[in-house]
Parts: C-alpha cells; structure tokens; sequence
C-alpha cells in the first residue's frame, strides 16, 4: 500500500488494452483505486473493468457513451434533457431521470468528488489519467446512490516537467475538435502546475426542416496546481470549468397520431395540407427514424464549475487523504416536447446548484502482516433550485388550456462512517469485512403557479420574428398553492467476503454487499398531493468470481456471477397532470430480482496482435409490482412488465494490430459492439421498445518520434460504420405526447495528436 504520489507516473502509463511497443508479448500489470487504495487489477475481488488514459486516446473516446459495448452488462444513452447528461445503466440499475431530487444509482466520480446529479456526468474524457468500471453494489467505501456501481476518473497529475500534449480532430457533420494540456515547472521540485483546454464542436447530427440540429458546442478549461512540500506528501487544487451551447438531443415525434397536421390527425387519411406547411408528411412515415420537424431551437446554456483540493500524506504506518471538493452549476434547458413542426408542447427548465462535500480517509497495512484497512469520514451538504416555464399553443395543441410552472428548491445534507479491513487466514484466504453508516436529511419547498402562455401553432405564413413567437407561462404568476416536506434517514450498509489465491496467477472470491438508493422527494410534479416523501431504494449484491492470467502471463480471463435483489425499488412514472401536461414521480413501487454472468477475456498472441473481448448476460423481472401507471388512480399488478434499460446480452470484441514501420509504429483497431433490444420507460409502451443494436468500429494510426520525447500520431477513425440509425431514448406521456432521441449515426474523421 503506497501513496498516490509514488505511482502516479505508473498509472498514467499503464497501456491497459493496447500492445506496448516492444517484444515482450504479456500482459501489462494493471493499477487500480476500487478500494480507494492503489492496487493491481486481479488482486481486487471486485468486478471492475479498467482503462488507461492512453487507451482511452487510442480508442478516439469522445465521452463515456462509447464505453457500451467494452464494459460487460453497461448501457449508456444520452438524456434528452440533461446537459452533458447520460442515463447510465450497469447490471440492469440506474437512472435516466434529470430531476436534482432524484438520485442516481450509478455514482460518478471524479478525482474522488462524487458527483451528485446526472448533469455534467458525460464530459469529454481527454487527458483522463484512468477510468474504472465498478460493477455491483460499492456502498461501503463509496456509499449511498452506488446501487449499480461505480464510474471511478481520475485526471492526470502535473509533470514537473514543461511540455504540451495536444489533440486536433476533424470530422464528419463538420466535427472540429481542439484539445490541448500544457504541464509546466513553477519551483523545481516543490511546486508544479497545468493547464488544459478542450473544445468540441459539430454541426448537428440531422436535418430538420433545412436546418442542422442536435450541434455539440462545449469547451472546459480546466487548471491544476501539484506541491510535495518532502517525498511524503503531495497536495492538489483542481478548478474546472465545462460550459455547453447547444441544440440539445435532436427529438422527433413518434405520437401515434400526426400531430404535424391538426386539419388531418388521422395518419391513414391523405394529407389535405402539403408538406411546405407542416414540414412533414402524413401517414406511417411520421414514425420514420430520422425525419425530424422540430420547431424550436433554442440553445440549451450549461455551466459547471467544480474546485477540488486533495491531500495525500503518507505519514510511515499509514496513508492520510483528504479530498474536498466543491461545485455549482446553472443551466438553461428549452426542450420541444412534442417533436413536432406545430408549437405544441414546449418548455423550459431553468435550474442552479451548489455541492459541497469532504472525505478524511486512512488506510494502512503497517499494523499487521496478515491485516490491511482502510477507514474513513464523508460529509455532503447540496442545493438546487428549480424554475419551469411551459408554453402554451394557440393552435395545433389544446388551445386555451392552462399549465402549471412548479418551482421547487431542494437542500440535502449527509455524512457517513466507514472501513473496510482485509484479514488474512494463512497465506491463500482472505477475509474482507466492511461497513458504512450514513445518515441523510433532505428538505423541500415547492410552489404551483398558473400561466396561460401561447405562441403561433400554425407556423409557415408570417414573416420571420413574428412567425415565431412565444408567450411563457412565468410572467402570470398566478399562485395556486404549494407544498413542503422535511425527512431524514439512517442506514447501515455491510459487505463481507472471501477470496482464495489457488497461485500467482489465479484467485477466486465470494462476496455479499448491500447497497442503498436516497428517498427523497419529486421535485417536479404538479400536484402538492404527490412530492412524497418516497422511501430508499435497498439492493442487497450476492457474487462468485475469478481472477486469471495463463499461457505464461498472455491470456487474462476475469469472470463474475451474481444474484441481486431489490427491495422499495424506485421507479420514475410519467402521467398526465389534468392540465395538459405531466407529472414524473417516484414510487417506491417493486421489489426486483436478477441475475447474471459476466466475462472480460485479453489475449496477447504475439508481439504485433492481441484479441480483447467481453460479454455480459442479465435477467431480470419484477418479484412484485403493483403500482398505477396512468395516473388514473387504479393500481394495477405490472409484474409480467419488463424494466428499463436491462438488455440480456451486452459485449463486444476487437482486435488490435501493432508494428514497428519505418521511424515509428503502425496500430489499426477493429471492433464490433453489440447491445440486445431493451425497453426505456415503465409502462412498455411499444413505442419505448428499442432495437438490437450492433456498431462497427475501426481506426488506423500511424505514430513517430520526430524528436526526443516529441511524438506525432495521425490517426483515421470511424465509428458506427454500418450506419445504423435507431432510437437511443423515448418518453411516453399517457394520452398526450411521445417523443424520441435519435443516436448520432456514422462517425468518420482524422486526427492529429502528440506531445512535445
């Protein structure tokens, strides 16, 4: 057990997937922090998979979308409303909602800050030193909300030494990426800093009625400062800043009536109106993939700012961190709802927040030779404060009808004991035992207003300025109530477990955790009668596994098998609100079982060729269901429903290719992924139903040293070859709207990068 300062440099080196350029033809030992310690891979009973920096820049990552499909029983979409927003699932667990009362199930986080929303989860991964993959309950050492997992980042530590490490990219849809880090000396020795820099940009994903939509417009500067006052510790202040302007996920209507044309909504029935005017046909075609009509365009404006300071100090018998971190955000969303070309349904989520929380963790294997912990304190305190808009047709929609803009402003704080200790019982078995305290209280205050806002919903005739205008409902102000709530909750969450090292290669363990979701309340609903409060979400994580390297240290193969079962589990239920609009509450409505296996295979076949591959297969249904689902007050058994976002099979497979050529090195990757059909909303609406989905990829690279330690890389990328275009989210709205996000399609571009 060493200090983060000592394998810093290895870390960052470690190239996890990719050959390493030389003969040796083995596997690379690989460094991880699961255990809030620093670790070699298959010595950790825990499911994790791991990635490196470099290979994260060699797979032309974008963001952590492109993890589906190299992560066993991981699925992860964009969230249609949520800025830098994506609904990560792992093992069938995790949420799409973008709510700030709402938990996640899947903690994210980022150089040990655990980030509390699903907003600003999907950030660029450049210059990521590491990403880890925790797969199952981690509620001992990362607590609450980690019911599926855990997504672990950690970003590259200055230098010391002056040097630029840059990224160009270009691309297809006008793709133009610019990233770049600058590591530079400021006391020889004591004081090191870095600076980074990253700007993405696109010109939209599809038409929309002659325009581009669905752009990506982001930037983050970030800054970072490294002193190591002796050889024992090391302090760290990171300041990031990520801001997005763009269109949003490009949304398309996929109502079963052609709300596009109010004169025939009929889709059997030919037109009466032509195209010019409602900017899309009539009939079967209203549902096509990629025939998107949207009206509005109005870019979504997000800022995250997130200051963290951490301290590592190894003081002889043991490791003292201390991490502290803080972040706020403000953001602008304005969402089409309807998808359509008439202005039917549109609003806009303005919301602000602020987190701040501290862990003092110690860990130390001095004590013993047979005993090895770690122990620790967290504390979080947050807020959030909402304000909806809702625009109301004056045609084409229910004109006249009203709408309710809630209000709701949020405050939680948290804190929480823990540990967790490895006993050794002879020289082959281990005892793990864990454990985490946490008490939580969360208090709430929301208010109803009425507003009889309209805008034109015949568009077409008018000039422009005056063809589109709006009338929001927030100027009215009209009060119709509130509500409030105050709750608090206490839970103890334990883990033990056993693994048995048959040799140095190979190590089976068993394993039982538990885990817990916040209660909470529903922050955005319409009626004072619903904001809950709901209760926790508990899970309790039963696990087999194994750990093996053969073939003389060229084939690793990691397996895990396991059975969950959920108790109060959450759902989020979408109904109508009586006004024309909707409510998204939380019930705790199920309990849940599942099961599954798991499988991660790397074969190194020789100095030039290695073979990575992985699967994931999961089943899971509702034990007990009976929930009402249409908001029409009767509940019904939904047991025979399947849950969200739980596909049975997700893997994929590639292949990498490495040689020496002439000055420098020759890489070309090819890999195919693939995720089975899973439903995305409660109710299994046909239309939430998306499709198998298998994505081709491939990139060749050509590497050299022009220079000493100056390297250029120029490499040819593509990603989704095949081009298939699908659906990757849907929202249905009983009796009224249903709309859905379209995935991005074929990806193809060149990109320069290296370092001097």
């Amino acid at each position: 057990m060493v200090s983060g300062l000592a394998l810093a440099s290895a870390l960052a080196a470690t190239p996890q997937t990719l050959l390493a350029q030389d003969s040796s033809a083995t596997l690379e030992e690989i460094i991880i922090t699961a255990r809030k310690v620093y670790e070699p891979m298959q010595d950790v009973p825990i499911a994790v998979s791991a990635f490196s920096g470099d290979t994260i820049d060699a797979l032309v990552m974008r963001d952590l979308r492109e993890l589906e499909g190299f992560v066993p029983n991981m699925v992860i979409d964009s969230v249609s409303v949520a800025p830098a927003g994506a609904a990560i699932y792992i093992r069938g667990v995790g949420t799409q909602e973008v709510e700030r009362s709402f938990d996640p199930a899947i903690g994210v986080v980022v150089d040990g800050v655990p980030l509390s929303f699903v907003n600003g989860s999907m950030a660029n991964t450049f210059d990521f030193s590491s990403l880890e993959v925790l797969r199952g309950p981690q509620g001992t050492l990362f607590g609450r909300n980690t019911t599926g997992g855990v997504i672990n980042i950690t970003r590259t530590a200055p230098s010391g030494e002056l040097g630029l490490k840059y990224e160009l990219t270009a691309g297809n849809d006008d793709r133009i990426d610019v990233k770049a880090v600058l590591n530079f000396p400021i006391v020889d020795g004591l004081l090191a800093g870095k600076v980074g820099f990253a700007q993405q940009n696109d010109g939209g994903l599809r038409e929309n009625n002659g325009k581009r939509v669905g752009d990506a417009d982001n930037q983050e500067l970030n800054a970072t400062l490294l002193l190591t006052p002796n050889d024992d510790m090391d302090i760290t202040f990171t300041y990031v800043n990520y801001q997005d302007e763009n269109d949003g996920i490009a949304l398309q209507n996929i109502t079963s009536l052609n709300i596009n044309n109010p004169i025939n909504p009929a889709p059997e029935v030919p037109c009466v109106l032509p195209e010019v005017v409602f900017g899309q046909t009539c009939g079967d075609d209203v549902k096509d993939i990629g025939k998107l009509t949207q009206d509005w365009f109005n870019p979504i404006d997000f800022e995250w700012d997130s200051y963290s300071l951490n301290l590592s100090w190894d003081i002889g018998f043991g490791v003292v961190d201390w991490i502290t971190g803080y972040q706020e955000t403000d953001e602008s969303v304005p969402t089409d709802f309807d998808g359509s070309s008439l202005n039917f349904f549109h609003a806009i989520r303005e919301q602000s927040s602020e987190q701040t929380s501290t862990e003092l963790r110690f860990s130390s294997d001095s004590f013993s030779d047979n005993v090895d912990f770690v122990a620790g304190l967290f504390w979080v305190q947050d807020e959030y404060f909402l304000e909806q808009q809702t625009s109301i047709a004056a045609f084409g929609g229910p004109a006249g009808s009203v709408f309710q803009n809630p209000t709701a402003d949020h405050e939680r704080e948290a804190w929480a004991v823990f540990g967790e200790v490895h006993i050794g019982l002879g020289e082959s078995w281990t005892l793990t035992l864990g454990g985490r305290y946490t008490d939580e209280q969360k208090e709430y205050a929301g208010t109803q207003t009425i507003g009889g806002g309209t805008d034109n919903g015949f568009p077409g005739f008018l000039p422009e300025g005056v063809d589109d205008f709006y009338v929001y409902g927030k100027p009215i102000w009209i009060p119709l109530g509130g509500a409030s709530g105050k709750e608090d909750w206490q839970e103890f969450t334990p883990k033990v477990g056993i693994d048995y090292e048959v040799n140095d290669d190979l190590m089976v363990y068993a394993s039982y955790s538990e885990g817990f979701r916040s209660g909470g309340f529903n922050g955005r609903n319409q009626n004072p009668d619903n904001i809950g409060p709901f209760e926790p979400e508990f899970v309790n994580n039963y696990e087999l596994g194994m750990k093996g390297d053969f073939l003389d240290n060229t084939l690793r193969l990691n397996l895990a098998a396991f059975y969950v079962d959920y108790e109060d589990k959450q759902e989020e239920i979408i109904e109508p609100d009586g006004f024309g609009g909707s409510n998204t509450v939380v019930r705790n409505a199920a309990t849940v079982e599942s099961m599954g296996l798991e499988g991660e295979l790397t074969w190194v076949a020789n100095e030039y060729f290695q073979l990575n591959a992985n699967l994931g297969w999961l089943d899971a249904e509702y034990d007990d269901y009976v929930a009402d689902l249409t908001g029409d007050g009767i509940e019904t058994d939904n047991s025979d429903l399947k849950l969200r976002r739980v596909p049975n099979l997700v893997g994929g497979i590639n292949g990498i290719f490495n040689a020496q050529l002439g000055a420098g090195y020759i890489s070309a990757f090819l890999g195919y992924r693939y995720t089975d059909e899973y439903w995305v909303e409660t109710s299994n609406d046909p239309r939430g139903l998306l499709g198998s989905r298998g994505v081709l990829d491939a990139n060749i690279a050509y590497e050299w040293e022009w220079s000493d330690d100056r390297t250029v890389k120029v490499t040819l990328f593509g990603r989704d070859l095949a081009d298939k275009e699908e659906f990757n989210s849907a929202v249905i709205i009983p009796g009224t709207i249903a709309f859905g996000a379209v995935s991005g399609g074929r990806e193809y571009g060149l990109q320069v990068s290296g370092n001097f």
